[in-house]
């Protein structure tokens, strides 16, 4: 691939879709707003002009897209008035995801987005090429330019052959959307209706909706919104899930892990061993009752303003089987008992900590409105979320890993060799100081920054030994009393 190639034409389509996809509810509000209001009508001609100008753009962008792998790095040219040279050297190179859009199953292609450890993967993203091209770009990265044809022969074949394979059923595909409890998505949806909400939800239209329903008053109204928010939410989320998941595969080969998963967006995730920093179990407030939870692993090389920097490892698995999945998949890893806990006088600050926020925001809620006072009883939950935020939180080292687990609303364990922590963070505030405590934040590389796990109120004297322990990997060093 020494010679510059371009993409599919179809990149501009795809170019189109996305402005389209990621402005959808901003359309439709001027589509709306544009027929019903008299007088703006011109916002249909904006929005018209808007669309011509982003598949132009397409076009162009698409024409000023070149690509190439030479030597020992891919090089990128794009850029329509404004032209970018990208050289990514592939010993950076950490995750190459190779994508089935809508868009480009229509056209039989696909997308690579190629991550570093230092950069974006925007910058890095070939958005509509054949599944051939992909995989010949894919080899050539991965391929050493130091080793002989005949070596170079056998690994390839090694790699093709998969060692082990994981999946998901249909009926736990089910369970996971109807457990996921990720109401990320009517956020968003929210914040993007704002604007026009006013011409939506006014005095008129409320009184027209209790005339409507009788018996419905100002605090039966507010729960009415609430509970409907809560079922549009849900119903976003469990669609999420089965678009996101369905298929899902994981398989082992000699030196990667490879994901398959999604229904109308199918993503191949390809990820090397030597590129994992951490792996986390997460444990929804749903989805724990039930014993289960989604695994995450942690690879460096995602777009700063990524929201999720962390790969999806599997969508749904049982507690009970993270050891058998370790055995089979993760093997410089295991499952541990956690024998450093928080001790016994942190325990009403744990209580505490989670109703400093209402202990401001009652009286000044209730100050601005007359049932404001209501907030108070979000004391009980409150409490009950730092009681088991005590009994969860606890730590584990030995030689060569660490494990962690601590709780937000889900109860997050933590994997990390000792050789990928990034920094460990021990904080000692005034109060803490006065009961021998401290916090520990420990940091590994994940994204283009990295990722933070907490655990607050520890014996002071542990945080220290855990701090020695990154240095020397030693476990066995005394405590610090003093």
């Amino acid at each position: 691939m020494s010679e510059f190639r371009r993409q599919h034409w179809a990149a501009a389509v795809d170019r189109l879709f996305m402005i389209l996809r990621q402005n959808f509810i901003t359309f439709l509000i001027v589509v709306f707003v544009g027929t019903q209001e008299p007088g703006e009508g011109y916002l249909l001609y904006i929005l018209i002009g808007t669309i011509m100008l982003a598949l132009l753009g397409g076009i162009l962008g698409w024409f000023r897209f070149q690509y190439r792998v030479i030597e020992e790095e891919l090089q990128i040219k794009k850029g329509v008035f404004v032209r970018k040279n990208i050289f990514m050297s592939k010993d950076r190179i950490q995750v190459i995801d190779i994508t089935e859009g809508l868009v480009q199953r229509v056209f039989g292609l696909v997308k690579v987005e190629v991550k570093t450890a230092g950069g974006g993967t925007e910058s890095a993203t070939i958005n509509a090429i054949t599944f051939e091209e992909a995989e010949e770009l894919k080899k050539n990265l991965r391929s050493n330019k130091a080793k002989s044809a005949l070596i170079e022969d056998v690994e390839e074949t090694a790699e093709s052959e998969f060692l082990d394979e994981w999946n998901i059923s249909t009926k736990e595909l089910v369970i996971a959307a109807f457990t996921s409890g990720n109401f990320g998505l009517i956020a968003s949806i929210l914040g993007a209706l704002s604007g026009q909400l006013d011409s939506v939800i006014n005095e008129e239209s409320i009184e027209y909706a209790k005339e409507a329903l009788p018996g419905l008053n100002d605090v039966t109204f507010i729960i009415t919104v609430v509970i409907i928010i809560l079922v549009v939410s849900w119903a976003f989320s469990f669609l999420g899930v089965i678009f996101s998941y369905s298929d899902f595969s994981l398989k082992k080969t000699e030196k990667e892990l490879l994901i398959r998963s999604g229904l109308i967006e199918k993503k191949h995730i390809t990820i090397p061993f030597n590129r994992i920093q951490a792996i986390r179990f997460v444990e929804g407030i749903l989805r724990q009752p039930l014993g289960h939870g989604m695994l995450y692993v942690e690879s460096a090389g995602f777009e700063l303003n990524q929201k999720e920097r962390s790969i999806v490892l599997v969508p749904f698995i049982a507690k009970k089987r993270l050891k058998l999945f370790f055995d089979r998949f993760l093997t410089d890893f295991h499952i541990p008992e956690l024998d450093v806990k928080p001790p016994e006088r942190s325990f009403f600050r744990y209580l505490r900590r989670p109703n400093y926020l209402l202990i401001i925001a009652t009286p000044l809620a209730w100050y601005f409105w007359e049932w404001g006072w209501l907030l108070a009883f979000l004391v009980i939950p409150a409490t009950v979320i730092g009681l088991f935020r005590f009994k969860d939180a606890g730590l584990y080292i030995d030689p060569e890993m660490m494990a962690l687990r601590f709780r937000n609303l889900n109860r997050k364990t933590a994997f990390i060799k000792r050789k990928r922590v990034q920094v460990i963070d021990e904080r000692t505030n005034p109060f803490q100081e006065r009961k021998q405590l401290a916090s520990l934040t420990v940091t590994a590389a994940s994204g283009a920054k990295g990722i933070a796990l907490n655990i607050t109120d520890l014996e002071k004297s542990d945080t220290s030994r855990i701090r020695k322990w990154m240095l020397t990997g030693n476990t066995q060093i005394p405590r610090d009393d003093g």
